[in-house]
């Protein structure tokens, strides 16, 4: 792994700057801002960096490519790796970068006796280091961050195995807890730069102690298929975060392209904003539930459609489509005879199977709803999915398939957009699972997954701001409780069920809701015909540059991958080989 020189955004270094005070010398405050020395940068600036860029690389994973690796989302003419599962090999750098800050930032907290520092610093270490054994494997860890000391193992760091990686992690979290003990009042290093440079908690050390033991919960569920975790879930269940008033999140303020949601108009342009559209797999669902949440997620079509012969000439089985009135009429007849046929998930899979020649597959329709999404890996004309005969890969335009909500996420900020790490309905959620093997949570399983879908309804206004959206809609039900009381989402004591709601909570954060699947096997989810490789991948590969740099340990890393039958030409280095944490455990396929 190349070493890398540490460096601080520029606004950083201005504010560092300011705190020199006026009487340095002139030869200080002319130094290259761009180049500033570890000596001279301020801790709570280190950390305003290490929170921002963090929340940045994980939020936008979460509402953009994961987003479309659990079907919740579809981007399409141009979206192979989105919704098609064609990963490309992935780079770290950016994650070690947001470590190389973060050591830094700790070193000046232990230094400086700063406890509220030093709490920080140890759960966004476990953080980082997390993300990289979750998405990639075994990776650089004992030995990293060294390359600028002497000696080849500095230079050239040992990948250490992904189970050493996560026992670090939780070492790392249990170690910060002490150190944010007590309120502001205790910490005398918490001012109010820090409060500023918090972009999460504002400077508040109980709630940074209470994501502490969220991330353990998180953690200890996500190796529950490798290890015995019991005690250490029912260990920290009590002081978790209790609120989404507490939940792990970054408001984006819309000030440039960096602090704004991803896909807006403004910074993607036109046609990448209508290029993200909702995916059949999440609207078919949500139509099944009668679930009030897909007001704040999807834009209604711009022309509903009927499947109705009688708007046709009687024995007309050419003339597929015929708008009046502002509705599109669909001919049976002509459907049938030409190869169309009504979207069915339950037959999808039948309709466009994986590997099929082109002409042998059924073009799909849907008029179910007023809410359309496109089928997961629909394939290379996906921009003229459900008859759009205007439809043109330049411009990504559709009538009859819904957009993200144009009012809430075409612009750059909002008060529904931010970056989302870990929520109170996440906490729920995994709290019902636990109490689902029977393990001792503060609560039955029944009890905390109402809490989860409640604190998600809650979370995205559904039932307050949007209120009238969804009194509006014809297709859903208009409160919590009518909501829990229907058959199919009354809890009935499976992990399916626990598992298929939290997918739903996931919206817009969908980096969890993979993780669940990849060791679960739910949500069920299938591909189409586009897939890469007709399943869903598995992990991240290593990127080129970094196995050209450091080749001995990457390819004993790689070595230790056990390959599966969808590597194709990959060789182990591919998303479909499996690594320690789901190899064995028969999931999820």
């Amino acid at each position: 792994m190349k070493s890398a020189k540490n460096k601080i955004t520029v606004i950083c270094v201005l504010l560092a700057i300011i705190t020199l005070g006026a009487c340095k010398k002139f030869s200080v405050l002319n130094s290259d801002p761009n180049s500033i020395t570890s000596d001279v940068a301020s801790p709570d600036y280190l950390m305003a960096n290490v929170l921002t860029q963090s929340a940045t690389w994980y939020g936008n994973l979460g509402s953009g490519d994961f987003s479309g690796a659990m079907q919740q989302t579809y981007q399409d003419a141009f979206g192979n790796g989105f919704s098609g599962y064609a990963w490309d090999p992935k780079s770290w750098s950016q994650n070690y970068g947001i470590l190389r800050d973060n050591k830094l930032f700790l070193q000046k907290a232990q230094t400086n006796g700063w406890n509220f520092h030093q709490g920080v610093g140890l759960v966004m270490r476990a953080f980082s280091y997390g993300n990289i054994a979750d998405f990639w494997g075994d990776a650089p860890d004992s030995m990293s961050l060294n390359g600028d000391q002497s000696g080849s193992q500095n230079l050239f760091p040992v990948f250490d195995p992904q189970e050493q990686i996560y026992a670090r992690v939780i070492a790392d979290l249990q170690a910060a807890i002490p150190f944010l003990s007590g309120t502001m009042n205790d910490h005398p290093e918490i001012t109010g730069v820090t409060q500023t440079s918090d972009v999460f908690y504002g400077g508040d050390p109980g709630k940074w102690k209470k994501l502490a033991n969220s991330m353990l919960l998180r953690y200890y569920m996500r190796l529950s298929s490798k290890m015995d975790v019991k005690a250490g879930v029912e260990a920290v269940a009590a002081n978790v975060i209790q609120s989404n008033d507490e939940d792990f999140m970054m408001t984006l303020s819309g000030n440039d392209q960096s602090s704004s949601y991803q896909f807006c108009t403004v910074f993607s342009g036109a046609s990448g904003f209508h290029r993200n559209k909702m995916c059949g797999t999440l609207t078919m669902k949500l139509k099944t539930l009668q679930d009030p949440r897909i007001v704040i997620m999807a834009e209604p079509i711009g022309t509903p459609s009927i499947r109705d012969g009688s708007k046709f000439t009687p024995g007309d089985n050419s003339t597929l489509t015929n708008i009046v009135g502002g509705v599109r009429y669909i001919n049976p007849a002509a459907a049938t005879a030409i190869g169309f046929k009504q979207y069915d998930p339950a037959t999808y899979t039948q309709d466009r199977p994986f590997g099929a020649i082109a002409s042998s597959l059924k073009s799909l329709y849907d008029t179910s709803s007023r809410y359309v999404g496109i089928p997961a890996s629909y394939g290379t004309t996906d921009y003229g999915y459900n008859i759009n005969t205007s439809g043109s890969q330049p411009t990504s335009l559709n009538n009859f398939v819904s957009y993200l909500r144009v009012d809430i996420y075409d612009n750059k900020s909002g008060p529904l957009l931010a970056q989302r790490v870990l929520s109170y309905a996440e906490i729920c959620f995994d709290l019902a699972e636990a109490a689902q093997k029977g393990w001792s949570v503060g609560g039955t399983a029944e009890q905390w997954y109402k809490k989860g879908i409640k604190a998600s309804f809650d979370n995205w206004q559904v039932f307050s701001n949007h209120s009238n959206d969804v009194d509006n809609y014809y297709g859903c039900v208009k409160d919590y409780n009518s909501y829990i009381a229907q058959p199919a989402v009354a809890f009935d004591n499976t992990l399916q069920r626990i598992i298929e709601q939290k997918w739903i909570a996931s919206w817009q954060a969908c980096n969890e809701a993979y993780m669940d699947w990849r060791r679960t096997g739910y949500p069920l989810l299938t591909v189409g015909w586009a897939s890469f490789r007709g399943v869903i991948p598995l992990r991240f590969a290593y990127d080129n540059t970094e196995l050209q740099n450091n080749a001995t340990n990457g390819d004993a890393a790689i070595a230790k991958l056990k390959a599966s039958a969808y590597i194709g030409a990959d060789g182990n280095n591919s998303s479909w080989s499996k690594f320690w944490l789901v190899d064995g455990t028969g999931k999820p396929w």
